[in-house]
């Protein structure tokens, strides 16, 4: 897996916007829910791991004020260096594994859409635990396997293997020590069909670059048949919101 993530978002860094930030609308429906869990204090340090470009932490910026520039973590220097140099954010180019183990001691973890690229997710959460402080919160914000979304039925197969398995995250996390919360969120889009299979064409999600381009082709021709009669595509993006408190 390691070797398709790293071809998706080094390619995709300078679209990565385009496709995924849908509407300033969509991003705020997300943030308020992630401020709601994260309950920020002003004095808080805060991560953002598996930032990307800072879209969901630059609009967390615009609605509360925290004394410390939040840490964005992210293994690919292309999606850190979208972030703009004038908002406060610190950017680490580090895997997700790899700064858990470093020394740091944080208040609020976000976790946006990223744990499943997280192999070794027990080890993860126990050196999260130990660097989180008392009453501190992970956030995962979690796409589970059973997308809605309208692609190509190799692509929603694949899925189920790609995407964690929510049950088996709050499982790990518990285990770890945490007291874990659950919610769900869900947001419906409405795009024209030809800007999503552009976005499907450039592999917006990272389950698509995985396939060859022999393979995304057929896959979209599948879906140029299945939705023929069809000039926008609306469908839910479900997401499970689990906070993990340590107490």
């Amino acid at each position: 897996m390691d070797k398709v993530i790293q071809k998706h978002y080094s390619r995709l860094a300078d679209d990565y916007d385009e496709f995924l930030y849908y509407s300033p609308k969509f991003v705020r429906t997300l943030t308020e829910k992630m401020l709601d869990k994260l309950d920020l204090q002003p004095d808080d340090t805060v991560v953002d791991l598996g930032c990307g470009t800072g879209m969901y932490s630059i609009d967390i910026l615009k609605q509360t004020e925290l004394e410390n520039p939040i840490i964005g973590v992210d293994p690919f220097e292309e999606m850190l260096a979208q972030i703009p140099d004038d908002v406060p954010i610190t950017p680490v180019a580090q895997k997700a594994l790899d700064f858990s183990k470093r020394p740091g001691e944080y208040d609020k973890v976000l976790i946006k859409e990223t744990i499943h690229h997280v192999e070794e997710r027990p080890q993860f959460f126990q050196n999260m635990y130990e660097r989180i402080t008392d009453d501190g919160v992970i956030l995962l914000v979690h796409v589970p396997p059973n997308v809605q979304s309208p692609l190509f039925d190799a692509a929603l197969e694949r899925c189920m293997g790609w995407h964690a398995d929510p049950d088996k995250l709050v499982e790990q996390l518990t285990e770890t020590g945490f007291s874990v919360e659950r919610d769900v969120l869900d947001v419906t889009h409405r795009l024209p069909k030809e800007h999503y299979f552009k976005m499907v064409a450039g592999c917006y999600m990272s389950v698509l670059t995985s396939f060859e381009d022999e393979e995304l082709a057929k896959g979209l021709a599948e879906m140029e048949r299945t939705y023929a009669d069809q000039d926008v595509l609306e469908f839910v993006d479900h997401f499970d919101y689990i906070t993990a408190h340590k107490n």
